[in-house]
């Protein structure tokens, strides 16, 4: 039996290492920072309170009520492609989603922003509008209602 040499370790060991920094984001806290403000994948349920939820469950009513979030149901390969040619084009300074998303925006209702907090929400498909750092999103900026005919 003959020995398969080196190259079949160090293709295994680059492999790896491709597949770790696709998943990993350990070099970029404001990308960590928006996945935990804005992506909900698979959308959590709440029986009608998703919205007052999520937004006390990610630390966004303290210490004043969020006034607006929009949590995205996406997963990290499809948010992140935004920031590329693939799945997004030039919006301004931003980047906008060639394809849309399910999203979830949460309101504040009422006009005070001391808690309790209480959302209402829309689920209305969205193309997103996202900040990119060296191709990894840390800003929600918006989104755009999808208009069907």
């Amino acid at each position: 039996m003959r020995p398969l040499g080196a190259a079949p370790y160090l293709l295994l060991v680059l492999l790896v290492v491709g597949l770790l920094h696709e998943s990993s984001c350990g070099d970029n806290p404001r990308y960590e920072k928006f996945l935990s403000q804005h992506r909900d994948e698979p959308r959590s349920r709440f029986r009608g309170r998703y919205c007052n939820t999520m937004m006390g469950s990610r630390d966004l009513t303290r210490p004043e009520c969020k006034e607006v979030n929009t949590f995205i149901h996406g997963s990290k390969r499809q948010i992140r492609a935004v920031c590329t040619t693939t799945g997004g084009v030039p919006y301004g300074a931003l980047r906008r989603s060639r394809q849309h998303f399910r999203v979830t925006t949460c309101t504040l209702r009422g006009s005070s922003t001391r808690p309790p907090c209480e959302y209402r929400e829309n689920t209305t498909p969205r193309y997103i509008v996202i900040g990119c750092e060296n191709d990894w999103p840390v800003h929600y900026d918006e989104s755009q209602i999808v208009i069907t005919a």
